[in-house]
């Protein structure tokens, strides 16, 4: 027999509704704890970077707005102990955060959340090789990953930056689950506008009181719309550094 929860929904749909807020996944830690642990200690039991071999693939680090002065401006306006990136592409956001954390002499770890199979419009056009030419498919299957390992190998920062290769919404209810919390959380991952708000509905809660939630693409619609939509839902504020919006959770 549907439960009462079941129904309701069901009546919702029926009635032209869209549910779209995932339930949080309930916590093993309590509600304002942290395990303290490092992500890589709880997410891999052997080093993703062990026996990789960089050479095999090309230095290619290219992307957008990935060497943005915003990254070193948040970094220390917030003094970040974890960073997490939802969308990475090929690491150059994250390898900035890198070079901004040791000039600070942070050792703050970043976590890179990202299925590396290319968001919506690098599948659009054959033809376009900064976009489709850049998944480098292998039988199909685009090859993104191992160019990641490989950007993140040669700069030498593997014990710093740690690959989540699964879905943004699963990285975050993992992480719920783990007690896992961030300072800073960059989403720069899907631009369609229900992705986008999805992103910051389940991401929001893993931002520490006094950390910050921010991303790029201000000037695509789908960004814009979803963060302003949620925005408004929370009563927050959307500043703007450089090429950067960011949402600043109050202690």
């Amino acid at each position: 027999m549907p439960s009462i929860h079941s129904l309701a929904k069901s009546l919702a749909y029926r009635c032209g509704f869209s549910l779209r807020r995932l339930r949080q996944a309930k916590k093993l830690v309590g509600k304002d704890g942290d395990t303290g642990e490092r992500v890589r200690d709880l997410l891999h039991r052997r080093d993703p970077y062990s026996n990789f071999d960089p050479g095999s693939w090309p230095d290619d680090v290219a992307g957008w707005g990935s060497d943005s002065p915003a990254f070193g401006e948040l970094i220390d306006l917030i003094r970040p102990a974890r960073v997490i990136e939802v969308g990475t592409w090929k690491g150059g956001s994250a390898l900035t955060m890198a070079r901004e954390l040791s000039a600070r002499n942070s050792d703050a770890e970043i976590v890179c959340v990202d299925t590396w199979l290319g968001a919506l419009e690098m599948w659009m056009d054959l033809g376009d090789d900064t976009r489709y030419g850049a998944l480098d498919l292998r039988h199909g299957f685009p090859s993104l990953y191992y160019r990641f390992l490989a950007n993140v190998a040669r700069a030498g920062e593997q014990d710093r930056i740690t690959p989540f290769p699964v879905p943004s919404v699963t990285a975050a209810q993992w992480c719920a689950l783990r007690g896992i919390r961030a300072d800073l959380v960059y989403i720069d991952a899907s631009h369609e506008e229900d992705d986008v708000y999805q992103d910051l509905v389940v991401w929001w809660d893993q931002v520490r009181a006094g950390g910050v939630l921010f991303g790029d693409d201000w000037t695509w619609d789908g960004v814009r719309l979803a963060v302003q939509r949620f925005a408004g839902e929370e009563r927050l504020t959307v500043r703007h550094s450089h090429d950067k919006w960011f949402l600043k959770k109050e202690k």
